[in-house]
């Protein structure tokens, strides 16, 4: 029976949020590697008092007994104590990029997800930034600014020492890292706004370049190329000015750091030669003074490593809120429903819905239901809503208000996984994946058998089409799937649409780059999914996908305005507008709607 429908809401769906918890959830899977690390850090630095103390034997016995054998054993001593030192900073080093490469594979998939989610949540905004994120948060871990994180509470005890030595090397030594610990915070204030800036930027000159290599062939037809650079070269402009002041800014802060730290090693052999001048007893030798020298450079090295790490560390951290915001943003943290085989009732109750995003819902108050077997098609003009209700149909987007139930559960409650795998869709652009013919009909599945490829490729009545490529189903369709042609990549998509045989198939104009073999093969794909009892919806806008339908959807404006037996619905229509043809329902070019 056909049916009118007028506005009502229905209640909304939610959706729960990870928290940040889970990153530093998988950082603490860590925690005893980082035990292990700070415990070959002890050992690092203790053997780092090897210099000092084999130049204090060195100018204070050796010299003064001119004993060779004494000096042999020292420089071997040194030799062991060096060689443990260096196999004991490789095994830490070594422990560092461990706990990077564990941080970043137990977050892989969540960022992957987020990134997949976000691209759904910004429609055309493609986005892989969560996982750039965790790549450079996996950097900065296995990197030298960690480390200095780790070595810096050496540095009291190598005051300590300097102290013991003389409380004048102590003093200078202390008066140093205060200086150096002021300058760093100064960097601090002074770079971390211009940083974050200059990130944002790079970000869009990213978008900008990346959007000029996807649209070149519109760019060059239409004669935008210099147009375009110029949109480009603007945000690159002011990106790389901001580079440049804060490459300046913080190369300064390291060369100034740098050169505070040889001023205060050369002075404390200065204070050092003084006090062994003034040294009536003997107390201050020359080998106290290069021993202050190198434990002093020792006891500030941390901080000059972190003022020089300062632009990874701002990066960092950056990197940091960014992706605890996306996964928090773009991850479902909820139990999905376990999804029995799908048998193909579609229900559809106060639906109201748009692009995520949107200020303003494109479906209002939609209500229909449909059983297996039923070929629906969908009529309307551009910008009615019926590819965003294809969106909806798949799962892609979610719901304002009201519910979509297969079979009597909510969509949007269901495994996500299992419901795709048992539904097909074709969009109106056909985008195949990079890899052969044969991965994207079973949707990269590595385990797919033969029979079920090839049982999808005939469902689509492509089976020949795909033996007349160069390999067949292992075909190579480039990236996009560049290397074929539109109608080529729009059957092989119908192909995996139809892969296990789907109890509900949703075809979103799968006709519009079609001649007149891949129409007669879409007919053809469309009678086996009606014969086998399959739920079929077609946005359709040539009159050709009509014939299979047993029922027909009209939307005006986001509303239905008729629904009900194909012939009974057609009738109407005529009814409206006397004198209309079959062949006018429908107008090309919609954007989302």
């Amino acid at each position: 029976m056909m049916t009118n429908q007028g506005p009502a809401v229905s209640g909304q769906a939610t959706r729960h949020t990870l928290p940040e918890r889970k990153l530093f959830a998988a950082l603490a899977q860590a925690r005893a590697t980082f035990i292990q690390i700070g415990l070959f850090s002890w050992f690092t630095n203790l053997l780092m008092l090897t210099g000092p103390l084999y130049m204090l034997q060195v100018y204070d016995r050796v010299l003064n007994s001119q004993s060779v054998p004494t000096l042999a054993a020292l420089t071997l001593l040194m030799l062991v104590l060096y060689t443990a030192w260096g196999a004991l900073e490789w095994i830490r080093t070594s422990l560092f990029n461990a706990i990077a490469s564990r941080f970043e594979a137990s977050l892989g998939n969540l960022s992957a997800d987020a990134a997949l989610d976000l691209s759904v949540s910004h429609p055309g905004k493609a986005t892989d930034r969560p996982l750039r994120d965790l790549r450079l948060i996996r950097r900065f871990i296995a990197s030298p600014a960690l480390t200095a994180l780790f070595d810096a509470p050496w540095s009291p005890i190598f005051l300590i020492v300097l102290f013991l030595l003389h409380p004048l090397f102590g003093l200078w030594a202390l008066f140093g890292a205060v200086v150096l610990f002021g300058l760093s915070v100064l960097n601090q204030v002074l770079s971390s706004k211009l940083l974050e800036e200059n990130a944002t930027l790079e970000r869009l000159a990213r978008q900008r370049a990346g959007e000029m290599v996807r649209s070149v062939e519109v760019i060059d037809a239409l004669g935008m190329r210099e147009q375009v650079k110029a949109r480009w070269r603007q945000v690159f402009d002011a990106s790389d000015s901001s580079l440049f002041s804060s490459r300046n800014r913080l190369s300064g802060f390291a060369a100034l750091t740098k050169a505070f730290r040889l001023f205060l090693q050369s002075a404390i052999l200065g204070i050092g030669a003084l006090l062994v001048i003034t040294s009536s007893d003997g107390s201050s030798t020359p080998g106290e003074m290069i021993a202050a020298s190198i434990l002093m450079g020792r006891a500030i090295a941390p901080i000059e490593q972190i003022v020089g790490q300062w632009q990874s560390i701002i990066s960092a951290r950056s990197a940091w809120q960014a992706l605890s915001m996306a996964l928090s943003r773009a991850a479902p943290d909820m139990q999905s429903m376990a999804l029995p085989p799908l048998k193909g009732h579609v229900s559809i109750d106060a639906l109201h819905a748009g692009p995520p995003g949107a200020a303003f819902p494109v479906l209002r108050n939609l209500s229909f239901s449909l059983s297996p077997g039923d070929v629906l098609g969908v009529l309307g003009p551009s910008a009615a809503g019926k590819s965003t209700l294809a969106k909806l149909l798949t799962g892609i987007w979610p719901a304002s208000h009201g519910v979509i139930r297969l079979d009597g559960a909510d969509i949007a409650t269901l495994d996500p996984v299992r419901r795709g795998q048992q539904t097909g869709y074709l969009p109106q652009q056909t985008d195949l994946l990079s890899g052969t013919v044969r991965d994207n009909i079973c949707r990269f599945d590595p385990h797919a058998p033969a029979d079920a490829i090839l049982s999808a490729a005939h469902a689509a009545a492509c089976h020949e089409l795909i033996l007349s490529l160069p390999d067949g189903y292992d075909t190579d369709v480039g990236e996009g799937g560049t290397y074929l042609s539109a109608g080529q990549r729009q059957r092989i998509g119908l192909a995996r649409a139809l892969y296990n045989a789907p109890a509900l198939v949703i075809l979103d104009e799968p006709n519009s780059n079609l001649d007149t073999a891949g129409e007669a093969a879409l007919q053809e794909a469309i009678a086996g999914l009606k014969a086998r009892q399959a739920t079929t919806i077609i946005v359709a806008h040539r009159p050709a996908l009509l014939r299979q339908c047993t029922k027909l959807l009209l939307l005006e404006a986001g509303e239905i305005k008729l629904f009900g037996p194909k012939d009974e619905v057609l009738r109407e229509i005529s009814s409206r507008q006397p004198g209309l043809k079959v062949r006018t329902i429908g107008t090309r070019g919609e954007s989302h709607g």
